[in-house]
């Protein structure tokens, strides 16, 4: 648990996320600041390497319970309006209103779907 100097506000952090917390002035000296609490504030040592870790891509797939008519014609190639409709209308008439898996969409034959699955950038949550 950490508490934040701005808010004073108590929250979890990940120790990975320590780092960014930590406050420079306490790595500078040898002895820690304590706080009006006497709680110590987290510092690393001297010694220890940091350790950078390389970001997580961002996900690039696209969800198509999501979309509108309109997203799913700028997300699928050769989509017209009138198969976009389509397409929301048959979500709408499934349990839930939601697509559970990508086969339910084949049920739309003006699309080469197989071609829409190869690519990886669709998918159904």
């Amino acid at each position: 648990m950490v508490r934040s100097d701005t808010s004073a506000k108590v929250f979890f952090a990940h120790k990975d996320q320590l780092q960014d917390l930590v406050d420079t002035e306490s790595i500078n000296n040898d002895k820690p600041i304590v706080n009006r609490r006497s709680r110590r504030k987290v510092s690393t040592p001297k010694s220890e390497k940091i350790v950078v870790k390389p970001q997580v891509p961002v996900d690039n797939r696209i969800n198509l319970n999501n979309l509108t008519a309109e997203g799913l014609t700028q997300v699928l190639p050769g989509v017209g309006i009138k198969t976009a409709k389509e397409i929301i209308e048959l979500k709408q008439g499934l349990p839930g209103e939601r697509f559970a898996k990508l086969d339910q969409l084949k049920a739309v034959k003006r699309i080469d779907w197989d071609e829409v699955f190869a690519t990886g950038e669709v998918y159904v949550e």
